[in-house]
């Protein structure tokens, strides 16, 4: 008979730690966690939306009285996160560790919303609070418990066709989903095109009630019958040139306008310094020209004088040659005559010839 073989009571001990984890760790993992369940905060069809001035916001409140707003505008999305039912920034909650972790159209994640994770910094898990996305097409601030999201044209036409709008957030330790019915999505743009076309018959409504006030205005105009308005007469008085300026017009001003009066005598005195310039400047002319001729008149003088006392000079000294020669022929003559001879050269000396000595016809 073969025994069992007998272990020590401290391997049995051990042994029997082991078998009550493995079957706690399995009923734990049958049972639900506590702490993976998240809080569901759910905005039905009753929840309708609230208008603006092209802005459309649905409110839900929360068990532990934290309200969900959800706004857009045509443009974007907005999630905010109040103690309060006035969806308003000085009532957002803060978080210092804001995560949005999905949202889904009808169960299926939005492309702009993937398209935000792949373009933020970092990772792409989440959105993270204080982490920036590429554009800032998505903008998580935690701070101010606020989500926003740029709309595409996809994501416009999912919501357009879409019932439900599912916010998977984790603003604290437990996760928060936040669904807003939105089979009434088209309701809100439909709204915005009445409050444009409002607008613009308002506009065009204002606009023909001027065109017919202007041509009401225009039609009365017509009928006034002008009346007739004498003309004041303004006295008018004259800043006169002085005496001597002839060429000069007198300049007629207004007699009670000083401003006037002042400004034609500073004409005046303007032209009557422009006149007195030019005359000083054609007097120092025509001084410069009676100098000229002056001077000249006094260098003719002295030139005359010059030649003619070279020419009585000259006189003289032709008159001295003269004589001398004279004498000098006369002796020569005197001589030829003496001897009885008759010279040509004495001919114009023959009335100093003797008497008997008779002019030689040959030297004519």
């Amino acid at each position: 008979m073969n025994q069992g073989v007998v272990l020590p009571m401290s391997v049995l001990r051990l042994l029997t730690c082991l078998a009550i984890l493995i079957t706690s760790s399995q009923a734990i993992s049958k049972s639900d966690n506590p702490f993976n369940k998240a809080v569901i905060v759910a905005a039905g069809s009753d929840v309708q939306w609230q208008y603006g001035d092209q802005t459309a916001t649905k409110s839900v409140k929360a068990k532990d009285g934290t309200w969900y707003h959800l706004f857009y505008d045509g443009l974007k999305l907005r999630l905010r996160v109040t103690t309060s039912a006035e969806d308003s920034l000085a009532g957002a909650r803060e978080f210092n560790d804001f995560a949005v972790k999905d949202i889904k159209v009808d169960g299926k994640r939005m492309k702009v919303f993937q398209w935000c994770l792949n373009n933020q910094e970092k990772h792409s898990r989440f959105l993270q609070q204080g982490l920036t996305v590429n554009k800032d097409i998505c903008q998580n601030m935690g701070e101010q418990g606020t989500y926003v999201m740029r709309l595409t044209r996809d994501s416009m036409t999912s919501l357009e066709q879409g019932k439900s709008l599912l916010f998977e957030l984790k603003p604290y330790r437990t996760a928060v989903h936040v669904k807003f019915d939105i089979s009434d999505f088209n309701d809100a743009n439909k709204e915005f095109k009445k409050q444009i076309d409002a607008v613009m018959a308002a506009a065009a409504a204002e606009e023909a009630a001027k065109k017919e006030a202007t041509a009401a205005a225009s039609a009365a105009a017509a009928t006034v019958v002008p009346v007739a308005v004498t003309p004041v007469v303004k006295k008018k008085c004259k800043a006169e040139p002085p005496k001597g300026y002839a060429s000069l017009k007198a300049i007629e001003y207004d007699c009670d306008d000083a401003a006037a009066k002042s400004e034609a005598n500073a004409k005046i005195d303007k032209q009557v310094a422009s006149i007195n310039e030019q005359r000083k400047k054609a007097a120092a002319e025509a001084e410069r020209k009676r100098k000229e001729a002056e001077a000249a008149r006094l260098a003719r003088e002295e030139a005359l004088k010059r030649e003619q006392e070279a020419l009585a000079a000259s006189a003289a000294i032709q008159a001295e040659l003269s004589s001398d020669i004279t004498n000098k022929m006369l002796a020569v003559c005197k001589k030829q005559w003496a001897e009885g001879n008759s010279r040509c050269y004495c001919e114009k000396y023959i009335e100093f010839a003797p008497s008997h000595i008779k002019p030689n016809p040959d030297c004519n």
